[in-house]
């Protein structure tokens, strides 16, 4: 278990091909489960992940990045 302050800030890479999809910006509590929002500043587009164990595969506070691996179809809409 994290703090939502202790997220915001991480950089967010793909677990499998290592690709950068952005920095944790938000954290929304909704009534299932968490939604991370994923900022990519160089592509102005946001990203929105929930927080299951089958996405997010490794949260590294120390070393400032969240592995993910997205369902298929997640990102594809953004």
């Amino acid at each position: 278990v994290y703090f939502i302050q202790d997220l915001i800030g991480l950089e967010v890479i793909d677990a499998d091909t290592g690709k950068v999809y952005g920095t944790l910006k938000d954290v929304s509590q909704t009534g299932a489960n968490d939604v991370y929002e994923v900022r990519d500043e160089e592509q102005k587009k946001s990203y929105w992940i929930p927080a299951i164990p089958q996405v997010v595969v490794e949260t590294d506070i120390d070393g400032g990045v969240m592995k993910i691996r997205p369902l298929e179809g997640l990102l594809d809409a953004n």
